[in-house]
């Protein structure tokens, strides 16, 4: 066959999406990917056509508009922020997800992506698939995951959980409905009704949702159709040819010389005082006695790593799958690729969480019993302290070891590629 895969978002959202493509490419099909800028040189190491859109993600949050938005920390100011930023983008978003499906027998879409990869099908004929990282499905047996995940007092758990979800879609819908349904007219189709997650479930279209049930049970009241394959992980030869698998100069002998560290890591987090983070983890590492490994994310600590203590280490982009299993914990900003190389990788994981689908995932590693999570705002030397003396705690570490090893025995891809072999996006 020949698969057009859609996607926009930072690399967590792209990079399972890239796995995917490899995953199908061999098993034998062709695949067309359309994305964001900044995915080309990991769509590069796979045999995909690329087809860019002409936006560049980590520019956008970066901006200060962008830091705007992750320091709102709120489900709200989230969505609108993402409605826009996809709205400025609406016309590269749609001509590339147009020309990916030029000659496709399936599309497959993420979620930033799927109104438009929707109207392609429909307006085409063409089967279409929908691939969730995060379990964004209308149910009622959790909170939508950019909402409060606690139930306030005194109102029906259920009920709470469906309204969170027709909230979040109701915000996110009002930012993109006109967008859609230009892009629709372009195409000689009606407007769309809804958002495309609420319009796929009443089609009864499919979807394949690339999380575990080890970590999300799959809801009863979600339709046969709705598929968890477990989570899509990136192939270590997409790495190699890339050049993502070189280790960064003195790790490897810096994580031999000691015991095993705790991983820090802050990903897309604004860190708005670079250097006063660096001193209250040189801090918590001298009052702990662990070794701390920094990553450093989107934030500029260049010129902080010069004169650290022996057991404190800055490392910028390093591949996870690689560096998690010779540490003994993780502590990060919950995104669902960092949360799962965590978990995978068998280590008990604390997440601080700022906006997004983090403090669902965070809730979900409170609920395995192998961490837990707070707000950002919460971050300081005495919690982080607290937070360091728990991980390392043997209960949790072993209950940490026991998820990895059901998590390493599954694979989402292979479930994912065999479910679009079977048919599953001829629905």
């Amino acid at each position: 066959m020949r698969i057009s895969v859609s996607t926009a978002g930072s690399r967590g959202d792209f990079e399972p999406y890239v796995a995917l493509a490899q995953g199908l490419i061999g098993a034998g099909h062709e695949v067309v990917f359309a994305a964001p800028r900044d995915a080309r040189r990991l769509v590069a190491g796979t045999d995909a056509e690329f087809v860019e859109m002409d936006l560049e993600v980590r520019e956008v949050f970066r901006s200060e508009e962008g830091q705007r938005w992750l320091a709102a920390g709120d489900a709200e100011a989230y969505l609108a922020g993402i409605a826009r930023m996809l709205s400025q983008a609406r016309h590269t978003v749609g001509a590339s997800v147009l020309a990916a499906a030029e000659g496709a027998d399936l599309l497959v879409t993420g979620v930033n992506t799927e109104d438009y990869a929707l109207a392609v099908a429909q307006a085409h004929g063409t089967p279409i698939v929908l691939g969730h990282l995060t379990p964004w499905l209308l149910t009622d047996e959790f909170p939508q995951p950019l909402t409060p995940q606690a139930v306030p007092d005194g109102v029906p758990a259920r009920q709470y959980h469906l309204e969170t979800h027709r909230m979040a879609e109701e915000v996110y819908w009002q930012g993109k409905r006109d967008d859609i349904d230009e892009f629709r007219g372009s195409l000689g189709l009606p407007g769309a009704p809804s958002a495309a997650l609420t319009w796929t479930v009443e089609l009864g279209l499919p979807t394949l949702q690339a999380f575990s049930e080890q970590v999300v049970p799959r809801p009863r009241d979600w339709a046969p159709q709705n598929a968890v394959t477990g989570f899509w992980r990136l192939q270590p030869e997409v790495r190699e040819r890339v050049g993502e698998a070189v280790v960064p100069g003195g790790l490897a002998d810096w994580l031999a010389d000691g015991p095993p560290p705790v991983f820090l890591g802050f990903g897309s987090m604004p860190v708005l005082d670079p250097a006063k983070l660096v001193d209250l983890i040189v801090r918590a590492a001298e009052r702990t006695g662990l070794r701390l490994l920094v990553g450093v994310g989107w934030s500029d600590l260049s010129g902080l790593g010069d004169e650290l203590p022996d057991g404190v280490r800055l490392v910028g982009a390093v591949d996870h799958d690689w560096l998690f299993p010779r540490c003994r914990a993780v502590v990060h900003h919950g995104g669902a690729g960092t949360t799962a190389a965590g978990l995978t990788a068998g280590l008990p994981t604390w997440i601080y969480t700022v906006f997004s689908d983090q403090p669902f995932w965070g809730d979900r590693v409170a609920r395995l019993g192998v961490g837990g999570y707070a707000s950002f705002q919460d971050f300081g030397l005495d919690h982080l302290v607290g937070v360091l003396g728990g991980l390392v705690a043997a209960d949790v570490r072993e209950r940490a070891a026991a998820v990895g090893a059901r998590l390493r025995a599954e694979d989402g891809v292979g479930t994912a590629v065999g479910l679009i072999e079977k048919g599953v996006g001829a629905g």
